[in-house]
């Protein structure tokens, strides 16, 4: 297992700002791994190629919770996805970054927008 291996959603993340993945992928030291919610494996991987973005191997999930699975299994030491539903059962040793995007931010109220499941308010 790699010692530095990045997964990423795909859509909502790289298909928001395929430029800064592409070059974030070229980059990364070591292995990256793709973990989308969608059936068609071909369409993915034509997606990720046609965006330029460096993938040692590509996941598809059927179930929200099979994305924190696919991390545990593959060691994956940083995720980033868009949707909070799919970081709640991430490990705790792994560090997460939720990509903001209009289907997560309010940007006229300037606010996260959140479930009760994955929201909770401090103050």
């Amino acid at each position: 297992m790699s010692r530095l291996t990045l997964g990423l959603d795909l859509d909502g993340c790289i298909t928001e700002a395929p430029e800064f993945f592409s070059a974030w992928t070229h980059s990364w030291p070591e292995k990256v791994i793709v973990i989308t919610y969608r059936r068609d494996r071909a369409k993915a991987i034509a997606d990720l190629d046609e965006r330029n973005i460096r993938y040692d191997e590509v996941v598809l999930v059927d179930r929200f919770e099979a994305k924190a699975e696919v991390i545990a299994e593959h060691g994956v030491t940083l995720y980033v996805d868009d949707q909070p539903e799919m970081l709640k059962n991430v490990p705790a040793g792994v560090h997460v970054m939720l990509f903001r995007n209009e289907g997560n931010f309010d940007f006229a109220d300037q606010r996260w927008m959140l479930s009760q499941e994955t929201g909770k308010l401090v103050c």
